[in-house]
C-alpha cells in the first residue's frame, strides 16, 4: 500500500532578516530535506534554541511571509484538490488554511471575548457563509470536547479549556497539517492528559497530520509515529520512536541534553550495564514493568528510597520563616481566589507549590513581594508585613520571576538585562562585567549577549529572566514555572543554581506543574486546591496520598508509578530505580557464579 505525503521539504534553507545595515548571518536552517506521511503524528525534538520553533514558523509560513527573512528550496504541502504543491504557488490566505499552528501559550492567540467568537473569527475573515460558520464551530467544539461552551466567556476558562478553544479555532479551518508548539507546557497534569486525549481523538476522527514540539515527552513519546531531530541547523529523520532511542541511546540525554521518557531512560541505563530487556527499549511504564519482570529478578527488601546525592536536607522547622502567610484571603472582584490561607517558606529550602490551573498559585506568589496585597490576613517577609516595606526595598529582598518572561524585561540587550540589577547594587564596572559574563555562560546565552531579549526563543527568554533576577543573590526567590521550555541540561542547570542559592541561605519557592521536578528537587511541597492549602509535606508523602492527588488533579511522576509496581518501596528518580534493578541483577550474577 502506498502512503501519501502531507508535507515535504526539499533542500530547504532559511536566513533571518538582518538588522538594518548589517550583513546577513549564517542560515538558521540549512539544506533540510524530509517528508511527513499524511495522517501521522510526528514529534519534533531539539535542545532549547536549536531552531524547532523557527522550523515550525517556516512550515506555517510566518517566516518569511510576515516576519521577513529569505528562503530557498521547496516546501511541498498537500492540497485537497491540487495534490502536493509548492507552498509558493498558493495564495497567502490559503497557506494558513492548509498548515496551521497552535502556539505555546493560548493567550497569544485569543483575540475575542467568547468561545463562539474565538472559533468563528478566522472563518468570518475567510468570508465563509454564516450557516457554514455555525456548522464548523459546532463541529470543532465537539471534536475538542467543549460542546455547550459556545456562549462561555474566554476569561472565565481554565488554561486547559483555553488551549482546547484555540485548538478548535485551528480545526475549524480544516487544515491538512496542524503544528502544536508545546501545547501542554502551561497545563497541570490533568489538563495535559485532556489536551493529549483531544489530539488523539481528532486524529482518529479527521485523519489529521499533527506535528508536535514538546520537551516533556513522557506523555507523548509512545503516542507518536515518527521523530524529527533539529540539531545544528539541520533536521535528521524521520525515525520511529524506538529506532531513535535505540540508535542514539543515552547520548540523547547526556550529550544533546534532550528529555527522554523516564521508562526509556531506565531501559537505556540497564542496557549500558549489560542488561537487555525483552521487547527492546521501553517507551512507557507498562513496557518497562513487563521487561523487568521478564528478567525474573528479586526486587523486594531494599532500604527506603534515598535522596539524590548533592541535594541538601530539608530546612529545619526551627528556622525562622523567610515568608509567612497568615489567614490570607484574596479575590478578583467577586471571585474568591485564596481563602484564609496560611503557610511558611523557610531559608535553605526548595519549596514547590503545585495544583491545578486556576487554583491560586500565581496569585499567592504575587503577594510575596507586594505586587498584590491581600484582602484580609497578613504576609510577612522576615517577620515584617509586606505593607510596611517600601515596594522597591521589598522587590530587592524578594525576587519574583514571572511565568511570562517578557513582562519583566527592561533593557535592549541580553547583557544589559543581567548587568542592570548588578549596577543597581553599586558594584564596580569590573565586578558587573565579570558576574554578568559568568551568568551568561551558566545559562548558555553568552553568544546572544548583544541580542534583544525579545528575539530569543521561549526557552532562552526563561533562562534570561531567571539569571537577571537571581544574579544579585536576593534573600527570597519566587519562580513561576522555572523550567518552562527548557531542555534536560538547562532545566538541570537552573535547578542546581536554585539549589546552590538555597544552600547559601536563600528561601526558594517555585510554582510548577512538572511533578518530576518536584520529585527530584523539592524539599517540601504545598498543594493548592480551590484557594486553600490542601497538603503541606514532603514529595514522597504527597505521592503516597491518593486522595490529595485525585482532588488536586495531580499525577505522580512516571518513575514513581513504575517503581511502586516493581519495588517494595517506590523511588523518586530514574537513577535510583536503575540502581535498584542493577543491584538485583548483580546479586543474581554472583549467585549463579
Amino acid at each position: 500500500m502506498t502512503t501519501e505525503t502531507a508535507l515535504a521539504l526539499e533542500s530547504y534553507s532559511f536566513w533571518f532578516k538582518p538588522p538594518g545595515g548589517k550583513p546577513e548571518g549564517p542560515a538558521a536552517l540549512a539544506d533540510i530535506s524530509f517528508a511527513v506521511e499524511a495522517g501521522s503524528f510526528v514529534l519534533l525534538l531539539g535542545r532549547s534554541g536549536s531552531g524547532k520553533s523557527t522550523l515550525a514558523l517556516n512550515l506555517v509560513g510566518i517566516y518569511p511571509d510576515y516576519f521577513g527573512g529569505r528562503n530557498q528550496g521547496r516546501m511541498l504541502v498537500k492540497h485537497p484538490e491540487r495534490g502536493l504543491i509548492n507552498r509558493r504557488d498558493l495564495e497567502a490566505a490559503e497557506r494558513f488554511k492548509l498548515v496551521n499552528m497552535l502556539f505555546q501559550n493560548p493567550e497569544d492567540q485569543i483575540v475575542t471575548l467568547t468561545v463562539e467568537e474565538e472559533v468563528g473569527f478566522a472563518l468570518e475573515n475567510y468570508l465563509f457563509e454564516p450557516a457554514e460558520i455555525h456548522r464548523r464551530i459546532d463541529r470543532s467544539l465537539e471534536l475538542v470536547g467543549l460542546s455547550g461552551f459556545r456562549a462561555r466567556d474566554m476569561l472565565q476558562l481554565s488554561g486547559g479549556e483555553k488551549q482546547r478553544v484555540a485548538l478548535a479555532a485551528m480545526l475549524a479551518l480544516e487544515p491538512s497539517v496542524l503544528i502544536l508548539d508545546e501545547p501542554t507546557s502551561n497545563l497541570d497534569p490533568a489538563g495535559t492528559a485532556d489536551v493529549l486525549a483531544t489530539v488523539d481523538h481528532i486524529r482518529e476522527q479527521l485523519g489529521l497530520t499533527v506535528i508536535v514540539i514538546e520537551h516533556e515527552v513522557d506523555e507523548v513519546f509512545d503516542r507518536v509515529d515518527a521523530v524529527l531531530l533539529v540539531d545544528d541547523q539541520a533536521v535528521h529523520g524521520p525515525y520511529t520512536p524506538r529506532e531513535f532511542l535505540s540508535e542514539r541511546g543515552l547520548a540523547v540525554r547526556d550529550d544533546m541534553g534532550l528529555w527522554i521518557p523516564q521508562a526509556a531512560e531506565v531501559g537505556l541505563e540497564l542496557r549500558a550495564d549489560g542488561i537487555d530487556l525483552e521487547g527492546g527499549i521501553p517507551l512507557n511504564g507498562a513496557a518497562l514493568i513487563a521487561g523487568v519482570r521478564g528478567l525474573g529478578l528479586e526486587l523486594g527488601g531494599f532500604a527506603p528510597a534515598r535522596r539524590e546525592a548533592g541535594t541538601a536536607p530539608m530546612a529545619s522547622p526551627a528556622e525562622a520563616p523567610a515568608i509567612e502567610v497568615r489567614d490570607v484571603s484574596f479575590a478578583y472582584g467577586d471571585r474568591p481566589v485564596l481563602k484564609n490561607l496560611s503557610f511558611t517558606a523557610r531559608r535553605r529550602e526548595l519549596l514547590a507549590i503545585v495544583g491545578q490551573n486556576g487554583s491560586g498559585k500565581s496569585t499567592l506568589a504575587s503577594l510575596f513581594n507586594g505586587i498584590a496585597s491581600p484582602d484580609s490576613g497578613t504576609v510577612l517577609v522576615d517577620g515584617l508585613p509586606t505593607t510596611e516595606y517600601q515596594f522597591a526595598h521589598l522587590a530587592k529582598r524578594v525576587a519574583y520571576i514571572f511565568q511570562v518572561p517578557e513582562k519583566q524585561f527592561v533593557c535592549s540587550s541580553v547583557y544589559d538585562e543581567i548587568a542592570h540589577g548588578l549596577r543597581a547594587l553599586g558594584l564596580s564596572a569590573q565586578e558587573v562585567d565579570a558576574r554578568t559574563l559568568e551568568f551568561l555562560d551558566t545559562v548558555r546565552l553568552l553568544d546572544r549577549r548583544d541580542a534583544s531579549p525579545y528575539v530569543l526563543s521561549h526557552g532562552q527568554k526563561r533562562r534570561l529572566s531567571v539569571a537577571a533576577m537571581v544574579v544579585g543573590r536576593p534573600e527570597v526567590i519566587v519562580l513561576d514555572e522555572p523550567t518552562f521550555g527548557q531542555d534536560f541540561h538547562q532545566a538541570r542547570n537552573l535547578m542546581e543554581l536554585l539549589r546552590g542559592l538555597a544552600d547559601d541561605g536563600a528561601a526558594v519557592v517555585f510554582i510548577t506543574h512538572d511533578m518530576r521536578l518536584v520529585a527530584e528537587y523539592a524539599d517540601r511541597t504545598a498543594v493548592l486546591c480551590e484557594g486553600e492549602i490542601l497538603f503541606d509535606g514532603t514529595p514522597a508523602q504527597l505521592f503516597a496520598s491518593s486522595e490529595v492527588l485525585k482532588r488536586a488533579r495531580l499525577k505522580v511522576p512516571v518513575v514513581y508509578e513504575i517503581s511502586r509496581e516493581l519495588l517494595a518501596e517506590p523511588v523518586m528518580t530514574t537513577a535510583e530505580l536503575s540502581h535498584r534493578i542493577q543491584e538485583a541483577a548483580d546479586g543474581r550474577r554472583r549467585t549463579v557464579v
